[in-house]
């Protein structure tokens, strides 16, 4: 394929039957992206179904739902090669993309209450010395910054420097009135300065959900036993905390952060299937399937008789997909598939490889040809854009928001990020962190201003003033409670 694409490419460059050779290399950028998105949907299908076997009775039918859209789909495809402008090919692309969303929405609940209890994860570890008796009134403040500073700088990959100044910054006491904090966050928004708009935008909303400022719908009925359990840390009157409230917060944490982490670990692996017969469904019909296949697409291959070293990669990958969505015993099945995964060993790497080296030009030549032609180039670059967004390492991203046209792709000047724009921004944050802030007590605040810190680029301008914070933040905290549990939590980060 890499050699039929340099052609084509040179082709169209020259403006040699430019029209037809960039047909052809859509054609082949779809078989790239069908032959991948193949190959690694039938490494990770049985997977799922495993996956699914274990999820809780309360959640099984839900991801059921989600298996059977995508079952639909593989269907669709491989089994009963419907033709892309049939009405059931369409409802199958329809019903992923809607489980596709709707996955998304739950994310940003399950988002939204991570960021939740790391607030008051934060402020139920400061009264840990306290409840249980082990404050210790002899902590070496200047020694304790000393030994965080050497830890910073005891490595030279500046990244993870920065890691670990931002995971410092987020457990030390925060003692700072407001306006220094807007102070903070304004310098961080002047780094944006003559960037895009969309920058500001996403960095300012980074700190909204960090926040809690902009809570998700679905947030208070989406997920009950999430909810109570926030519920209950925020009506805590976290100053007389006792031992057996202690407990009980510590539990309650501890349980929903695991119930959490099991959604979104199921989520994860369903949004990754999903994406990538998404990339299937966008791709298959403009595919020149000569690329890919041996036999031709539209033969069945027979299972018990078939040699597999006959067979390309990409219909092995579609012989075990047809074979598992057919399966009543998925495990019976499998049994079949040892033999087609050892040959299917290093496939998915290869044909990534081969994949970005014919979707590189993807942007080139949509935003230089895609006005030029009729609709059919037009809704081909759509689709393939569509799958390059899919093939991105954040499973989440918007596939339409994300998809422009030729003609969009370049920034305008309108779009840059100007003193102004950066003003009314900070301006427009600072009155809703007013208002957000009237609704928190003292805890409250303080944890969500160190979860924003910690959030920050790195807002030192040298070495020294990194220990100069350091040594005021810990030097500012007269709760000993507080100190004692930030050396804790400190030392375990420098484990």
């Amino acid at each position: 394929m890499k050699r039929t694409s340099k052609i084509l490419l040179t082709d169209i460059n020259a403006d040699r039957d430019r029209e037809n050779s960039l047909i052809k290399y859509q054609k082949l950028m779809a078989a790239a992206f069908t032959n991948y998105a193949t190959i690694k949907l039938s490494l990770n299908l049985f997977t799922m179904y495993e996956m699914s076997e274990e999820i809780s009775l309360d959640r099984r039918d839900e991801i059921e739902g989600y298996i059977d859209t995508v079952d639909a789909a593989i269907r669709s495809v491989y089994i009963d090669k419907e033709s892309v402008e049939s009405e059931n090919y369409k409802a199958c692309l329809d019903e992923v993309i809607k489980a596709r969303d709707s996955i998304t929405r739950k994310m940003k609940i399950l988002t939204a209450y991570t960021d939740a209890f790391e607030i008051y994860e934060y402020i139920i570890n400061r009264r840990e010395p306290e409840v249980l008796g082990t404050i210790d009134e002899s902590i070496d403040v200047s020694a304790l910054a000393n030994s965080m500073y050497e830890f910073v700088f005891s490595e030279k990959d500046k990244m993870l420097v920065n890691t670990r100044i931002q995971e410092f910054i987020a457990q030390l006491p925060v003692r700072m009135t407001k306006s220094r904090f807007m102070d903070i966050i304004s310098n961080s928004l002047a780094i944006y300065r003559g960037g895009e708009k969309k920058s500001v935008d996403e960095f300012v909303q980074m700190l909204r959900d960090a926040m809690l400022m902009d809570i998700p719908d679905g947030f208070n009925d989406e997920y009950p036993r999430l909810h109570e359990i926030y519920k209950t840390f925020k009506d805590t009157d976290y100053k007389v905390l006792d031992r057996a409230g202690y407990d009980k917060l510590s539990d309650m944490l501890t349980e929903g952060t695991e119930l959490i982490q099991s959604a979104v670990t199921d989520y994860l692996m369903l949004t990754e299937i999903i994406n990538d017969i998404l990339i299937i469904l966008y791709t298959n019909g403009i595919a020149d399937k000569s690329f890919i296949v041996k036999t031709t697409d539209k033969a069945e291959i027979d299972i018990q008789t078939v040699d597999t070293s006959k067979l390309t990669k990409y219909e092995i990958s579609s012989l075990i997909l047809t074979e598992l969505v057919k399966a009543d015993d998925i495990y019976e099945a499998s049994k079949r598939f040892d033999e087609y995964f050892v040959q299917l060993e290093g496939a998915q790497e290869d044909a990534y490889e081969e994949l970005l080296g014919i979707e590189v030009n993807l942007d080139d030549l949509n935003g230089t040809y895609y006005e030029m032609y009729g609709d059919d180039i037009k809704n081909a670059f759509d689709c393939l854009t569509k799958a390059d967004i899919l093939t991105s390492s954040s499973l989440f991203m918007d596939i339409d928001k994300s998809s422009e046209s030729g003609a969009s792709i370049v920034s305008v000047v309108s779009d840059e990020a100007d003193d102004i724009y950066i003003l009314e921004t900070k301006n427009s944050l600072e009155e809703d962190i007013d208002e957000l802030f009237k609704t928190f007590s003292k805890q409250e605040k303080r944890s969500v201003m160190a979860k924003v810190l910690s959030l920050m680029p790195v807002f030192f301008n040298s070495q020294q003033e990194i220990l100069e914070y350091f040594e005021y933040a810990l030097n500012s905290c007269s709760d000993k409670a507080e100190l004692t549990a930030c050396r804790d939590i400190v030392n375990d980060l420098m484990m």
